[in-house]
């Protein structure tokens, strides 16, 4: 009886420590993404269009700030999320091997818009009142 109710208290305690953000892009052709925060050393997102993605590394999660990275070394790209959770503002950084190519070879035409990409987010349960 004490292991049946240990197992719920943890299940609990599990589910009200996770946070979900919902982020929009001002453009509308973007999907929405939403991370779901818990107490493990990763994040769980989802893509609109393209559903569950490989989970984030959590860098960092305090009451201001999440940051949030690819796990795995891509060859295409390596992606960084940085949120303030006061503000909601959230920046992405997707790295791809011909930016960082044009990033060290100065290339004075590199466009930073090009490379980091702006959202609004909220917690879910303050996106849903």
């Amino acid at each position: 009886m004490r292991l049946i109710v240990g197992c719920l208290l943890v299940g609990l305690a599990s589910s009200v420590s996770a946070e979900t953000w919902i982020c929009e892009h001002a453009d509308q052709e973007r999907e929405q993404l939403t991370f779901t925060v818990n107490d493990e050393n990763s994040v769980a997102w989802e893509h609109a269009r393209l559903g569950t993605m490989d989970p984030l590394l959590k860098v960092v999660n305090s009451d201001s700030i999440l940051t949030m990275a690819t796990q795995r070394v891509a060859i295409m790209y390596s992606r960084f999320f940085h949120l303030d959770k006061f503000s909601g503002r959230m920046g992405e950084t997707t790295f791809r091997t011909a930016t960082l190519r044009r990033l060290a070879e100065g290339d004075p035409e590199l466009n930073w818009d090009m490379v980091t990409t702006v959202w609004q987010c909220a917690l879910q349960s303050e996106s849903e009142s």
